[in-house]
């Protein structure tokens, strides 16, 4: 019996082995399973760019979906960014338009279905480097002072070259089943709502960025 289920064992291994890359695949395409139905939930049956949610405590605005990840912003980001009455030279194309952007992505675990998501906050690609650098250096320096310790940037994050720089710590919440809107739902919700002192003093901070208008 042992020798039977030693070679058993062995097969397994050998048939995961040489079909591994087949199986990722398998795995990949069914990672986003229950996280579509569970955005659609919290953004609405057919979301549109501009759409104003709550979600929780706070508001948001709806940006982009795909099969794993949903991008949107903070209402407050977006209301203090549009006082400042400039294009942001460099992110016309990106996501919504703004130096900022958040977004939810679910990322698989083990192939027993387990996974997790991951909120994200991204300085995007501003053209003129001294503006990109002082926005980091606003947003560092407040969260430093705050005693905000899950907003910290990455080493060169305002060096040049750079277009892309997330600044969210320990901002990942477990799943126990990928292919659960609710769960996703729930610890969506969840995950967003323990950031909300951090979205806040983005938020805060952003009449401190330097005009649009003001770059060469």
């Amino acid at each position: 019996m042992n020798k039977d289920r030693s070679a058993l064992a062995n097969l397994a291994h050998a048939f995961y082995r040489d079909h591994k890359k087949v199986l990722g695949l398998i795995k990949e395409d069914n990672s986003g399973s229950g996280f579509e139905p569970a955005v659609h939930r919290l953004f609405g049956s057919n979301p549109a760019p501009e759409n104003l949610v709550r979600i929780g405590k706070s508001e948001y605005i709806f940006s982009d979906l795909t099969k794993s990840q949903v991008s949107f912003l903070p209402a407050r980001w977006r209301q203090e960014l549009d006082q400042t009455n400039g294009t942001w030279r460099g992110c016309e194309n990106w996501w919504a338009g703004y130096p900022l952007i958040s977004f939810v992505e679910l990322r698989a675990g083990d192939l027993d279905a387990k996974g997790y998501l991951r909120l994200n906050a991204e300085v995007g690609p501003i053209s003129n480097l001294r503006m990109r650098e002082a926005i980091i250096e606003t947003i560092r320096t407040a969260a430093s002072a705050m005693g905000l310790e899950r907003i910290q940037f990455q080493p060169g994050a305002s060096d040049k070259g750079r277009l892309y720089s997330r600044f969210l710590r320990r901002n990942s919440i477990a799943l126990n089943d990928i292919a659960d809107p609710g769960e996703i739902e729930r610890k969506f919700v969840q995950l967003i709502n323990s950031f909300e002192p951090e979205f806040e003093l983005v938020a805060n901070v952003i009449p401190q960025f330097p005009c649009p208008n003001d770059a060469p």
